[in-house]
C-alpha cells in the first residue's frame, strides 16, 4: 500500500547536528523554504554516543558559528561535551531554525516522472525538491574483525565507551591511536588501569606552536583549502586533544606514565593477540609530520 503524501518542501535536511544547523541557516538566508528532521534530539550524538569527559578537539574561537560564541568557555578554551549540545540547542533557536526532533526518516526515492523526492518518516510522507544529507559520516560502529564475538571478552565500540568505571577489572587494550582512542586510553591509564594503545598509521600536530593553536597554523597554510582527497584515498587518522586545556599528544609521555604501546593490531590465535611490527615506523611518521607542520610555519 502506497501511503500518499502528507506535505510538501523545497528542500528537506535530514539531521539536527552541526551539519544540519548550519544548512539551515544558509537556506533561511537566501529565502529557501525548508524542513529539518532530526530523529532524536538537536545534538543527540553528542549528549549519548560520547564519553563523559569529553571536550571538543578544537578551541571554541574556532569550533562554532561565525554569529555565536560559546558562554561555556573563554575563546581559547575546550567546552565539554553537553556544552557543545546546548550550544547546537540554543543556536537553533537563535536562527529559528525549522527543526522537527523525534521524527525518523526510514525512506527516500525519486517520484516517477519527476525531479522531486518521497520521503517517508515516522510522521508521514513528505513531498521535497531536494534532499540534504545531514546525518554525519560515521552511522555504523565499525570494530576490526580481530577478536571473535564469541570470545570470553568485552568489547565495547567508543561511542559506547563513557568512563573507567563501567570496564570490569583487568588489563584494556585501546585499539587505534587517533583523537579519540589516545584520550580514552590516557584517562583510563590515569585511572590506574593497565593499558595497551595499538598504535597505527596517523598524524599527531602540534597542539600550539608560537602561541597559536594549531587550527590557526592550518588556516594560515591553506590546509583548510586543499583538495578532497579522491575516493579510494587511506584515511589518516588524526591525534590531537582538547583535554585538559589541550596539549600535543605525546605517545612517549603515554609509555613514561605506565602505558604499554603497540603497533596495529592484526588478529587473534589461540586466544593470543598478534600485532604488527611497525610501532617504531608509526610513532616516527607521526613524529614527522608534526616537524613538517613546524617547518611550514617556519617558512
Amino acid at each position: 500500500m502506497t501511503i500518499k503524501i502528507t506535505e510538501k518542501i523545497n528542500t528537506l535536511v535530514v539531521g539536527a547536528g552541526q551539519a544540519g544547523i548550519a544548512a539551515s541557516e544558509h537556506l533561511k538566508n537566501n529565502g529557501i523554504p525548508h524542513l529539518v528532521l532530526e530523529r532524536d534530539r538537536i545534538a543527540e550524538r553528542w549528549r549519548s554516543a560520547r564519553w563523559d569527559s569529553l571536550v571538543a578537539n578544537g578551541p571554541a574561537w574556532h569550533d562554532r558559528f561565525p554569529n555565536m560564541e560559546f558562554s561555556s568557555c573563554g575563546p581559547d578554551g575546550f567546552p565539554g561535551k553537553e556544552d557543545v549540545a546546548n550550544y547546537f540547542v540554543d543556536y537553533a533557536e537563535k536562527i529559528k531554525a525549522p527543526v522537527r526532533t523525534r521524527v525518523a526518516v526510514t525512506k527516500a526515492e525519486r517520484l516517477k516522472g519527476t525531479t522531486n523526492f518521497r520521503v517517508e518518516t515516522s510522521e508521514g510522507v513528505i513531498e521535497t525538491q531536494n534532499i540534504i544529507a545531514a546525518t554525519g559520516p560515521f552511522q555504523k560502529p565499525i570494530f576490526p574483525k580481530i577478536v571473535p564475538y564469541d570470545d570470553d571478552l568485552l568489547q565495547i565500540h567508543s561511542n559506547s565507551y563513557f568512563n573507567p568505571d563501567q570496564l570490569p577489572e583487568g588489563s584494556v587494550l585501546v585499539v587505534g591511536a587517533g583523537s579519540s582512542g589516545a584520550q580514552i586510553a590516557e584517562e583510563l591509564m590515569n585511572a590506574g588501569r593497565d593499558v595497551y594503545l595499538s598504535v597505527g598509521p596517523h598524524d599527531r600536530p602540534p597542539r600550539t606552536y608560537r602561541n597559536r593553536d594549531f587550527v590557526w597554523w592550518l588556516g594560515v597554510l591553506g590546509k583548510w583549502d586543499l583538495q578532497t582527497p579522491g575516493p579510494g584515498t587511506e584515511h589518516v587518522t588524526i591525534a590531537v586533544s582538547g583535554a585538559n586545556g589541550g596539549k600535543t599528544v605525546d605517545f612517549r609521555r603515554f609509555a613514561a606514565g605506565g602505558m604499554t604501546l603497540v603497533g596495529m593490531t592484526k588478529h587473534v590465535k589461540d586466544s593470543v593477540l598478534h600485532f604488527a611490527n611497525d610501532l617504531n615506523h608509526n610513532i616516527s611518521n607521526g613524529d614527522a609530520n608534526l616537524l613538517s607542520l613546524l617547518k611550514e610555519a617556519d617558512d
